[in-house]
């Protein structure tokens, strides 16, 4: 063959072989781009709450899809206007997980006839998926694990991280959902009115002890439990014995030189909260004194027959919550389940109008 037409062959297999080396090379970087590599699996990584949908390999956006701090849309909340107009206080209920605003109705429908100036918005959780009932796709506030055993006995931190997300954003959502309706009824806090049924109830209560704003009038939790309790003991604990070592000696072990005592919680309710925000990975300054939040009275109701959140969980929130000074009723109901009954609507209803004396025009 000659040396011309051994050229010519040569050039031509380039040009066979050439486009295919560019397109591996390039599906190698877009691979590497949106998933890192997995040389073998680490325990400790969070997966995200909300499966991706189904994105073609390389497409560029699939990163986006599946980062964990993006924020689920909120559908549109039920909103119940007063009886009786013109409104004066709102109620926020939430729901329970894999449940709907209607699910709550007949609770509505006799606080209202007994409470005709009350408006009650009723928000709707995004839907994502449940570790707890194999990933199916519901309503929920935040992910989370079994409650099948008492609080007490429960590895401390086991699958906390599952909620954090969840948390996050449903404690922001809500945060902005006070904010307008507290601005609807003058500003005045103390006619705004929180809680929740199970899930709905732990939501609620995160969002009471993030709450950076004057005191709500009231908040209410049917059959539920505090998310990160430990976290909230832990640090209560370790708040009481610093501050007991720095009474005893004179000397703060945990103070330094004392230049940067002024950043610290001064008060057991302000370590809390700073433990909870740490936990949830909040952005922003934690409180370095009691939030005026922790002024708002709670009102805990929980049926003794509750096979989905045993007692012992809303019990142990009940004393967390009265350890760092918050006003909580803690309610029984013997031989009722997980659900709302016609007992505590009675009790709610009268828990909340105790209210009204405070704001009547």
């Amino acid at each position: 063959m000659s040396i011309q037409r051994w050229l010519q062959a040569l050039l031509f297999a380039f040009k066979i072989f050439l486009p295919s080396f560019h397109l591996h090379d390039h599906t190698a970087s877009a691979d590497k781009e949106n998933h890192p590599p997995t040389n073998r699996p680490n325990p400790n990584e969070r997966k995200p709450i909300v499966s991706p949908p189904s994105i073609p390999h390389s497409s560029p956006s699939l990163t986006q899809f599946m980062s964990h701090k993006m924020s689920p849309p909120f559908p549109d909340p039920l909103i119940l206007p007063p009886l009786n107009p013109p409104h004066s206080f709102t109620l926020v209920l939430l729901h329970g997980r894999g449940n709907s605003p209607s699910s709550l109705l007949p609770f509505c429908s006799p606080l209202q006839q007994s409470f005709p100036s009350l408006k009650i918005i009723l928000p709707t959780a995004p839907k994502s998926r449940a570790t707890i009932y194999a990933r199916s796709l519901i309503t929920q506030w935040f992910d989370g694990w079994h409650l099948d055993s008492p609080a007490s006995v429960l590895n401390p931190g086991q699958d906390e991280w599952r909620s954090i997300d969840g948390l996050q954003q449903t404690t922001s959502y809500l945060h902005d959902l006070l904010r307008q309706e507290i601005a609807l009824v003058g500003g005045d806090s103390r006619k705004m009115f929180l809680g929740g049924l199970s899930q709905g109830c732990a939501a609620s209560l995160m969002a009471l002890l993030l709450w950076e704003g004057e005191p709500l009038g009231r908040c209410v939790g049917m059959c539920g439990w505090l998310p990160f309790v430990r976290t909230v003991q832990r640090a209560t604990k370790d708040f009481a014995s610093r501050k007991g070592d720095t009474e005893e000696d004179g000397f703060d072990p945990f103070g330094g030189n004392g230049e940067d005592d002024e950043d610290k919680p001064q008060d057991v309710e302000a370590a809390a909260v700073q433990a909870l925000r740490e936990s949830l990975e909040l952005e922003g300054n934690s409180p370095i004194t009691r939030p005026n939040s922790f002024d708002t009275p709670v009102f805990l109701a929980h049926g003794t027959e509750d096979d989905k959140v045993l007692i012992a969980h809303g019990k142990e929130a009940a004393s967390t919550l009265s350890e760092l000074s918050v006003n909580t009723s803690w309610n029984e109901y013997p031989g009722l389940g997980h659900w709302f009954y016609p007992e505590m609507i009675t009790d709610i209803t009268a828990f909340l109008k105790s209210q009204i004396p405070q704001h009547r025009r």
